[in-house]
């Protein structure tokens, strides 16, 4: 992704858990010292192919340092189990004008 651009992220997650008993959800997004998070209400999950779609802001890509950022889906189901998919690294691509376009 680039910085100061609005991606949407597919993310594919590994799990025999149901998706459609979701109560919370957590997808985060990390840089050395800035932490994004988007929740349920703010992704599209496709509980049947077991993904999820997060769209991000130019103002929370810009938050984001050049280089590998890392994100991770958390969630809890009705049944109170809870999962955490593995930490995956996004590249950050720098653009050459800051700010909001």
């Amino acid at each position: 992704m680039y910085r100061g651009t609005t991606p949407t992220i597919f993310l594919e997650l590994e799990t025999e858990l149901p998706l459609n008993d979701l109560v919370e959800l957590w997808v985060t997004f990390k840089s050395p010292t800035v932490e994004v998070t988007k929740s349920l209400s703010e992704v599209a999950v496709d509980s049947e192919n077991k993904k999820i779609a997060v769209s991000l802001t130019q103002e929370e890509t810009l938050k984001l340092f050049n280089g590998k950022c890392e994100v991770q889906v958390r969630f809890r189901t009705m049944n109170d189990l809870a999962y955490a998919s593995t930490i995956e690294a996004i590249d950050v691509e720098r653009i050459l004008k800051e700010g909001v376009i």
